[in-house]
């Protein structure tokens, strides 16, 4: 290695030791690290760019300006971002849609603070933030409901290393493959690593999916947590009854399905209805939340909302739904619509 090479180490070294000690810059997580060989030169030449960011930060723009910020980050390919300057973004950075880092806890203090933040948050508006949001197509509201469930029932756990794959070993013989720094419980990833560009596609990528797909990470805490985070930050809208009875109407939608409807299918009806004013590939993605959310899923799998189920025992999904996530991958209409869910959820909340 070059002696310029050293010092471009040596320097991000430095500068990184010095992050750590402010709590706004937190390293990224590992399994975003790139494996490019002039990723040090990036990463200095990010780190200059924050530097002289936080010493005279860029003007704030409106929320509406930021989002289009965000959906052209999104939009770029890897290699585009991964080359250019990020100068054009961080008038969304100041303004709040778009960040910088994110907070990495201990895998401890990780589950204890997700505990701590669903105590701040009331049962009943998040189910009228959710059916606002579905009525509405505001799909920032529509992934609070599901991830505090998923934290709700998170069970009191040790870190357990992730199992990732089987290898075959040097002796010829396989060998299992462990993800040292995720927790095979809850998917909170504690690790460390010297890619802080790659934080801000991270982050960034999370902040798309919960601004303009409705996504609920599955078995991801990093990601639960910061999209409640950002829903705590969102204005409370003015919620109405009729936003209840627009989600019992897809309901119907649903309930008038042939018994061997599966939710690949049922996107297209959903979408001939009228009822919702998202793009088919959103309507995916609300489909895997009514599986989230114990609406629709067969006997033999659930969702969220009444038990935690581990990323390892999650059913595989049928070869012919595969884009589909548990529980909903092997949901039909012959497996029926959990009413004692959509009960649970929304009744009474507009009392």
């Amino acid at each position: 290695m070059s002696e310029e090479s050293n010092s471009v180490i040596e320097a991000i070294a430095q500068t990184l030791s010095d992050a750590l000690q402010d709590e706004t810059f937190v390293l990224p997580l590992a399994p975003f690290q790139t494996q490019s060989s002039v990723s040090s030169e990036i990463n200095a030449a990010y780190l200059e760019e924050i530097q002289l960011y936080k010493e005279d930060p860029t003007p704030s723009c409106d929320k509406r300006t930021a989002l289009k910020l965000l959906k052209r980050f999104a939009r770029k390919t890897f290699h585009d971002f991964w080359t250019s300057p990020v100068l054009e973004y961080l008038p969304a950075v100041s303004e709040g849609t778009m960040k910088l880092c994110e907070r990495v806890y201990s895998h401890d203090e990780a589950v204890r603070y997700a505990k701590d933040l669903i105590s701040t948050l009331s049962v009943a508006q998040l189910a009228k933030d959710y059916l606002y949001g579905v009525a509405h197509n505001a799909l920032e509201y529509t992934s609070a409901l599901a991830c505090y469930w998923y934290i709700k029932n998170l069970p009191a756990h040790k870190f357990e290393k992730k199992y990732i794959g089987s290898v075959v070993g040097k002796n010829g013989e396989w060998e299992d493959k462990y993800r040292d720094s995720q927790c095979a419980i809850c998917g909170y990833d504690c690790a460390l690593s010297a890619e802080p560009k790659m934080q801000f596609w991270h982050i960034n990528i999370d902040m798309e999916h919960f601004y303009f797909s409705g996504r609920v990470p599955r078995s991801s805490l990093n990601t639960v947590i910061i999209f409640l985070e950002e829903y705590k930050k969102l204005p409370r809208p003015e919620h109405s009854p009729t936003d209840y009875e627009c989600f019992k109407n897809i309901i119907k939608v649903i309930e008038k399905t042939p018994d061997n409807m599966t939710s690949g299918k049922l996107r297209r009806e959903l979408k001939q209805s009228g009822l919702l004013g998202m793009t088919l590939d959103q309507i995916e993605v609300f489909i895997n939340t009514l599986g989230y959310l114990d609406i629709l899923h067969p006997a033999d799998s659930h969702g969220m909302l009444y038990t935690h189920t581990s990323e390892r025992d999650m059913l595989f999904p049928l070869s012919d739904r595969g884009y589909a996530e548990h529980p909903v991958n092997r949901w039909t209409r012959k497996c029926g619509i959990d009413y004692k869910s959509i009960s649970t959820l929304f009744d009474g909340i507009y009392d």
